[in-house]
């Protein structure tokens, strides 16, 4: 392997590492390595084809690619788990979770590369709602208001009122929100981790 393509491969690495906010460490935990370790896979200076298979596996699973995606990433096959033709990846968006410092919504969307300029994600019971700040909603649709010191409120928007301040259903019923204080965004994917509860 060349020194130029040893470096393409620890860029992608490195690449991925951060895309999923992970730290050195993080990931030298899961090969069972020290932070340096993983500090020369990332500056090229260690030959992934020399690397045994248990720990080749191991920081696949650290930054949660598949053989096919590692490859896809790097350029690099690996014998035996992949094909020699490489297979389209899945698209990682990081989104800023509303309210929150330093923590981030990770979705892999696959065969899609959505824009994530302006897109947020607000933590509700059942998961999150992603929105795209400052793009309003058609009626019906799934909605996040922002409003004074950063209060949120998520439903369904119902449209405006007469004084066109905005309706909104929630679970609480319809809230009418005086459009001078709050902010609509549209709701673009809903992430549920946990079910409905009756």
């Amino acid at each position: 392997m060349t020194t130029e393509t040893r470096t393409h491969v620890g860029e992608a690495i490195r690449r991925r590492r951060k895309e999923l906010g992970l730290t050195l460490g993080d990931v030298a935990r899961v090969l069972g390595a020290s932070d340096g370790y993983v500090w020369k896979l990332e500056q090229g200076l260690i030959n992934v084809e020399n690397v045994a298979l248990p720990r080749l596996m191991g920081l696949l699973q650290a930054l949660r690619w598949t053989p096919e995606e590692f490859t896809m990433a790097t350029g690099v096959a690996l014998p035996g788990l992949t094909a020699q033709e490489p297979t389209p990846g899945v698209n990682l968006l990081k989104v800023p979770v509303w309210g929150e410092k330093e923590v981030f919504l990770v979705l892999g969307l696959p065969g899609e590369t959505p824009s994530p300029r302006d897109l947020r994600a607000l933590r509700v019971p059942e998961g999150y709602l992603v929105f795209r700040e400052g793009t309003p909603p058609e009626h019906g649709e799934p909605a996040v208001t922002t409003g004074p010191g950063g209060e949120t409120v998520a439903g369904r928007f119902l449209g405006f009122t007469a004084r066109r301040s905005y309706a909104l259903e929630t679970r609480k019923g319809v809230l009418v929100l005086e459009k001078a204080d709050w902010e609509l965004h549209r709701v673009v994917v809903e992430v549920r981790l946990y079910p409905d509860e009756e």
